[in-house]
């Protein structure tokens, strides 16, 4: 116990271990892509929303034993993105973050085990749908032959609502907050008040005397603040339970969450509590190369600033998938169908914690009063080459009327060319019925690691 004792110390205090070695490394990516409401037609990408992005990251893994079951892992990036888009202002972020920090502990044999993690690190439900984002917080987990245990508690409040983006009360992310943030609007909103007093005053509008009239101490004050816009605060917990390979090769699992709103630095206020209990089961359909998962989920929410009580309301997310894994290139066959309640019978509109498009539609809708199915399929010609092509039917379903929305089509390419380097294209199209909430975009994708 007494030597436990001291490695447990010589961390929390980041004392140097002896005989253990620090492994860390760098990545660059660099994106550009554009999104437009068309088909690709020469006037439709002049006027896309396009998007310039350069991100650098770098992480280290620190054991504090030989084994490498007790350590420290971290990650930091600094994000560039530019945003152009014809109908909007185009705008500037530069975001900073701490991706991950945690101490972790891995203690597993052939019957089973457990694992800590303390520090920021990334969670997500069994869906990957509801929860899926940074926390700051706890997670225990407990492994053995037919049972596994995992319980997390955490806080949202600290996070960089530039990288996380959560949905309110009004089905919505609050990605408008993160525009108003941007380097681009802190600029201009200064020179817009200097303007507006020289106008005030009837003075005649000089950009010379403007620039020299501006309160640049007041702008590298707000400019220091729009780095890291701190996210929404909310105390995020959860606890699931799974039976691996129970009856005949099926793994049920149970998982319950909840999001609580609560005190933080974030200015934003949306006290918009949320319950989720998921039921699952995955395994082989028939034979072991066709496999399913499938999954519901019951939640329900309250709205303080509307005095609605958290047990109000019902709502319902399911989800089936179907997946043929074959031995020619690896190609595997998906079909999946999703549906999310509106108000609809005895359910509410169904909402998530983190958002999640449910489409490439534009304006992004969310999981939330729709219908969703299709196929996809993804192969690798060689090793190195992943291929995915994919096609959905999207309907929304609200007030007990289902209606037809429209269709996608899109495709992956990921290319691994050497070891440090990985090339990605990504090209999508959404027909609508109605016009407006036509997309079609690409993006391309360089990952240089170091």
């Amino acid at each position: 116990m007494k030597s436990i004792s001291k490695i447990v110390l010589a961390a929390l205090l980041f004392l140097p271990c002896p005989a253990i070695a620090l492994d860390a490394g760098t990545q660059f990516i660099v994106s550009g892509g554009a999104a437009g409401n068309g088909g690709g037609r020469p006037l439709d990408w002049i006027r896309a929303h396009q998007v310039s992005t350069c991100k650098l990251l770098g992480w280290f893994d620190l054991p504090f034993i030989d084994d490498s079951s007790f350590g420290l892992a971290g990650q930091a990036s600094l994000k560039y993105q530019q945003e152009n888009s014809y109908d909007t202002i185009s705008y500037i972020n530069l975001v900073p973050d701490i991706d991950l920090l945690r101490f972790y502990y891995n203690n597993y044999s052939e019957k089973g085990g457990f694992s800590l993690s303390l520090g920021r690190f990334t969670v997500a439900d069994k869906t990957a749908t509801i929860i899926n984002q940074k926390i700051d917080g706890l997670y225990l987990g407990y492994s053995a032959r037919k049972m596994q245990f995992g319980v997390y508690a955490g806080y949202t409040g600290l996070l960089n609502a530039k990288n996380t983006l959560t949905i309110n009360s009004s089905g919505k992310n609050y990605w408008s907050s993160l525009v108003s943030s941007s380097l681009y609007n802190v600029y201009l909103g200064h020179i817009n008040k200097v303007i507006d007093d020289y106008q005030k005053k009837s003075r005649k509008v000089n950009i010379s005397d403007v620039m020299r009239t501006v309160d640049w101490a007041a702008v590298r004050s707000d400019v220091g603040r729009s780095l890291y816009v701190w996210a929404e605060p909310y105390f995020l917990s959860s606890a699931s339970l799974t039976f691996p390979y129970l009856i005949a090769n099926q793994t049920p699992y149970i998982e319950a969450s909840m999001a609580i709103n609560t005190e933080g630095p974030s200015k934003i206020e949306d006290e918009f509590d949320r319950f989720y209990i998921t039921g699952g089961l995955y395994g082989p359909l028939i034979y072991s190369d066709l496999m399913y998962n499938i999954s519901t989920t019951f939640s329900t929410y309250g709205d303080k600033s509307s005095s609605k009580s958290a047990f109000d309301g019902l709502a319902n997310l399911s989800k089936l998938k179907l997946t043929y894994f074959t031995n020619f290139h690896s190609l595997a066959i998906s079909g999946e169908l999703t549906y999310a309640s509106g108000n609809n019978g005895i359910y509410d509109p169904f909402y998530g914690f983190t958002s999640s498009p449910i489409s490439y539609m534009r304006f992004s809708p969310e999981h939330s009063s729709a219908i969703k199915y299709g196929l996809s399929a993804a192969f690798k010609p060689t090793r190195e080459f992943l291929v995915t092509l994919g096609s959905d039917q999207l309907f929304s379903y609200k007030e007990n009327i289902v209606e037809y929305q429209g269709w996608q089509y899109y495709t992956e390419l990921k290319l691994q060319c050497t070891s440090d380097f990985q090339f990605q294209v990504k090209a999508y199209r959404f027909l609508a019925v109605d016009s407006t909430y036509d997309n079609t975009g690409a993006t391309v994708t360089a990952v240089f690691t170091f």
